[in-house]
């Protein structure tokens, strides 16, 4: 009886302490990896000895430990480390282990499987124990598993764990198994570890989302890497240590989400990513301090707009593509010539595309580019003579020869992409150069990017402000270098938008309507750097002969994610919920509608959608800022319907007219309106 009422009085403090208000504990986030001597990990595993006072730290599993940790923890000056194996809820409720946990400074919860720390230990002493360890101002640290159990929302992992690709096409899954209500040190936040190494942006996204349509809580998410860690203070400030980066998602006033049964769609989710040395308020769900290493952006440069229409396939299996995207690319193409184009190596791979061409009657001619070809009239020739191109290949770098205007057939290129706007499909990896920059060296080595062997080079430039990686989901030996790419390449190049394509899915960019449209079973999955104002990268070293961990940290990142409407705006940087104001998706019957021009500001072109209740006459016309009518766009008799015309920035006389505002009038014989729109250039 007395060891019980001592309890209840030890609990009674506790929660007294917690209602009063008084300053609690410290939180140490560690994303997993194997700790080391000299290392990432001699940071955080500082701080959480520092912040202990030096004192006694317990070390929580449900495995048998050795004794490596808490040696570590000694060599940083702790009194003492010990471990503690608890793996079971009766080994959970003892009072000896209630007493054990309370004697610390600090209690570390090692990996393993958070859904055993949660059967064994929530709603026993264990769990009681580590609170009171918190809230009477010592450390909970976690890594790992023993990271996800941090949060007011844990990841139970109860049902095995999930990837991100299920996530993305179900966050609504029974298989996202959630837990609100065991330990919740680090209010309004769920924690996810291993983040970029397991590709697991998805099912964080898919987790929070999760908990807003079946929790109703705008939940915070936390991805830290491998090898890498968060530090909390009592007022919530964090700060990041280690070899990788933090990401934080949320939910803020830009962000809409919706929802069509498993469909959904994450428009302009926010994500502040976040390397050494950086740190987050997670009270105020800000940055709270951008280092001295990070380098300004100039938000004011020059958009890069895609040059033509062009298709990209999520993968380089030539059978698999040409029966979806590349059918669709076929069917909505001048298809009179059509150019195949590869490096030389992949030449068995060129005529197989060129025997697909020939059986559906389609001419074309194979252009095996190596150093010599391109300087080749003959190919010029041909290009010049093509009505459409397309791209394969293993080597990049030898594909890049096509960008070299000072030989015959890469003037003939550039000329038939830049000038004359004719359209090109992308096989698989190829597509990397479509941007100004490309990401290489992604699929050799799965340890790449941490160890920094990735390469940063020179792109076509057929959409300069795109960093583009396919097969994201395709092989989990390869999700961090794939991953890490993206934004690594954003980050280093300063491009706006990234788009991750997995292997069963492609996109048309629209070089008109600056539309990315998506096709295939994974979402839309575009990322935005439009607003982002400051980037920074690790500079850990894995070891000699190395380079820095290919790892960016960038402020306001916007992420879309949607599989009800694929279709993503370049100008308006947001998933297209339905067509424009004018419900283009599902219109209305029986009503006049003129529509706000799309894109808008606009360079070159711009689209100009109206609606007429009935058969009529109608005209479309330009005017400038005096009233003047500089263009007329449409005077005809018109059926009833939708109805599109474009404007390319011309007057009447084919001249380019400058900058600035102009009006659209649309008037029919019982309808009059009038709508503003901006040409840049």
């Amino acid at each position: 009886m007395r060891v019980k009422f001592q309890f209840e009085i030890v609990i009674l403090f506790t929660l007294l302490i917690a209602s009063t208000g008084l300053p609690q504990g410290y939180v140490c986030a560690i994303g997993g990896g194997t700790e080391d001597y000299n290392s990432w990990s001699d940071d955080p595993y500082r701080w959480i000895v520092q912040k202990s006072d030096s004192g006694k730290i317990v070390v929580l599993s449900a495995n048998t430990e050795t004794s490596w940790i808490p040696d570590y923890f000694v060599s940083f000056g702790a009194s003492q480390a010990v471990n503690l194996r608890i793996n079971s809820r009766v080994v959970a409720d003892l009072q000896s282990t209630y007493d054990q946990i309370i004697s610390a400074r600090a209690v570390f919860i090692k990996g393993g499987d958070q859904w055993n720390y949660i059967n064994y230990w929530k709603g026993t002493k264990t769990e009681d124990a580590i609170k009171y360890v918190f809230i009477n101002g010592g450390v909970v640290a976690g890594t790992s598993a023993g990271l996800a159990v941090l949060g007011s929302v844990d990841y139970t992992a109860r049902l095995g764990s999930m990837i991100s690709k299920e996530g993305l096409q179900n966050p609504l899954s029974s298989a996202i198994d959630l837990e609100d209500n065991f330990l919740n040190l680090v209010p309004g936040v769920i924690f996810d570890s291993h983040f970029i190494e397991r590709g697991r942006f998805g099912r964080l996204i898919a987790f929070i989302y999760n908990c807003y349509y079946t929790r109703s809580i705008n939940i915070l998410g936390a991805g830290v890497d491998d090898r890498t860690a968060v530090c909390i203070e009592p007022d919530g400030i964090g700060t990041v240590m280690g070899s990788g980066a933090l990401a934080v998602f949320q939910k803020d006033s830009l962000t809409v989400y919706q929802r069509d049964g498993n469909y959904i769609s994450v428009n302009n989710l926010k994500c502040d990513q976040l390397t050494h040395g950086w740190k987050y308020d997670f009270t105020n769900r800000k940055i709270f301090y951008v280092p001295v290493t990070a380098k300004p952006v100039d938000t004011s440069r020059s958009p890069q707009y895609p040059m033509t229409d062009v298709w990209l396939s999520g993968q380089n299996n030539l059978t698999a593509v040409t029966t979806s995207a590349f059918d669709d690319f076929l069917n909505n193409v001048n298809t009179q010539r059509v150019a195949v184009i590869g490096n030389q190596g992949y030449f068995s791979h060129l005529e197989t595309v060129s025997a697909y061409l020939a059986a559906r009657s389609i001419s074309c001619f194979v252009f095996p580019v190596n150093n010599s070809s391109v300087g080749s009239q003959d190919y010029a020739d041909s290009l010049e003579e093509s009505t459409a191109i397309v791209l394969l290949g293993d080597s990049l770098n030898v594909l890049m020869n096509l960008a070299d205007t000072g030989k015959a057939a890469g003037i003939a290129f550039i000329r038939k992409i830049f000038r004359h706007k004719f359209p090109a499909f992308f096989f698989g990896n190829a597509g990397k150069t479509i941007g100004g920059n490309y990401v290489d060296k992604t699929d050799q080595n799965y340890l790449n990017s941490y160890r920094g062997l990735m390469t940063n080079n020179k792109g076509l430039a057929v959409f300069g402000d795109l960093i583009y990686q396919p097969l994201i989901f395709n092989n989990s030996d390869f999700y961090e270098n794939r991953t890490s790419a993206l934004l690594w390449g954003m980050m280093l190049n300063r491009k706006r938008l990234g788009i991750y394509l997995d292997d069963n899915d492609w996109i048309r960019i629209d070089h008109q309507k600056f539309t990315v449209v998506s096709s295939g079973p994974m979402p839309l999955m575009v990322v935005s750097a439009k607003n982002t104002t400051f980037v920074d990268s690790s500079v850990f070293v894995a070891g000699s002969g190395y380079k820095t961990r290919q790892v960016a940290a960038m402020n306001e990142l916007r992420y879309f994610i949607s599989n009800i409407n694929k279709t993503y705006s370049i100008d308006s940087n947001s998933v297209i919920t339905s067509a424009d104001e004018c419900g283009l998706l599902f219109p209305e019957p029986g009503s006049f509608k003129l529509c706000q021009n799309y894109p808008n500001p606009f360079n070159p072109s711009t689209v100009i959608s109206f609606s007429l209740p009935s058969d009529d006459r109608a005209e479309i016309a330009i005017y400038n800022v005096t009233g003047q009518r500089v263009r007329l766009l449409v005077s005809t008799e018109m059926k009833a319907g939708m109805h599109e015309v474009s404007w390319d920035g011309r007057n009447d006389a084919g001249n380019s007219l400058p900058s600035g505002i102009y009006f659209y009038r649309m008037r029919t014989s019982t309808f009059n309106e009038v709508k503003k729109l901006i040409m840049i250039k």
